[in-house]
């Protein structure tokens, strides 16, 4: 949840600076041409009800993520610690960028929610700007968490982030085509619809290499081959290939090339589900290849026994 709220996070502050003009009277792009100018509009502009449904969203999944950790932890007093007191490390890095993406998703959803429209327009370009950041370092965290864990060799590698990375864009864009799904407009906006797809198939195909990447430098390895062999055809081949590969990448991969004019709502639901299944199902894989890890089985780590 945390993951798919900062993709989306990333995204929509993205979006948020593309639409400051008509949403708050200003453009990004003043000094380029007229038609240059038409041209962005016709490829960024979204109804007001398209970011207020949107935010709400994206601030639902990251309070969800967070409310999530605060249950991991066992004492909730514990991030307070983590926060006052903070060292060098990973989870707290994470910490802050999970804290920051909430209260810039919640200050983009109260500006959304009451449509208030007399904000400064710097002050909208440099939120958005922090949101996009902070989204971005919320999606990697989770990735550079496991690599930085010494104890499970399979996770020992710079795809490992690059994957989890991916992914989590991937995630939020699906809860933004989730959101857009249930937007009332007096005309269709496809164009920005479109776009989004053609990122997120893009996003696909970059964690499809990475995921590939992955697994070869896993089979490629003594300490590793278990893990990766794992997921192409171990215990966890059926969930890795046809919930993964197949539910997770294949087939929204292919239903975003057939965004259609008319039945657009219909088909982002499907896309989103897909999507956010295939999330679920990759971090699940990712996370169960650890039981697998030699590092886990001291027979084999030992060479006490026979592979």
């Amino acid at each position: 949840m945390g993951g798919a709220g900062a993709g989306a996070l990333t995204v929509m502050g993205a979006l948020e600076c593309a639409n400051a003009r008509s949403r708050f009277g200003y453009e990004i792009c003043a000094a380029s041409s007229p038609s240059r100018r038409v041209r962005m509009r016709q490829a960024f502009t979204l109804p007001d009800d398209f970011f207020a449904r949107s935010w709400s969203i994206c601030f639902i999944a990251l309070a969800t993520g967070m409310l999530c950790l605060f249950a991991d932890l066992g004492r909730p007093d514990r991030i307070i610690n983590l926060l006052v007191t903070p060292t060098p490390s990973a989870i707290t890095v994470g910490s802050y960028a999970l804290v920051c993406s909430l209260v810039c998703s919640g200050a983009f959803a109260l500006l959304a929610l009451f449509e208030i429209p007399r904000i400064p327009p710097l002050a909208i370009i440099a939120l958005g700007v922090v949101s996009v950041a902070s989204g971005i370092a919320t999606m990697a965290y989770t990735g550079v968490l496991l690599q930085s864990m010494a104890s499970i060799l399979f996770w020992q590698t710079p795809l490992l982030p690059a994957v989890f990375v991916l992914s989590s864009l991937s995630c939020g864009i699906a809860l933004v085509l989730f959101a857009t799904s249930f937007v009332e407009a007096r005309y269709a906006f496809v164009k920005p619809i479109v776009l989004l797809c053609r990122v997120d198939s893009a996003a696909i195909a970059l964690e499809a290499v990475c995921l590939a990447g992955l697994l070869a430098w896993g089979v490629s390895g003594e300490g590793t081959r278990l893990a990766a062999e794992s997921l192409i055809m171990g215990d966890m081949r059926w969930l890795f290939w046809a919930g993964l590969v197949v539910g997770g990448l294949a087939v929204p991969l292919a239903l975003e090339r057939f965004v259609t004019h008319g039945n657009y709502r219909t088909q982002l639901l499907w896309i989103s589900a897909f999507l956010l299944a295939g999330g679920f199902v990759l971090r699940y894989c990712i996370v169960g290849t650890a039981s697998y890890d030699v590092t886990q089985m001291p027979d084999l780590f030992f060479g006490l026994a026979p592979r």
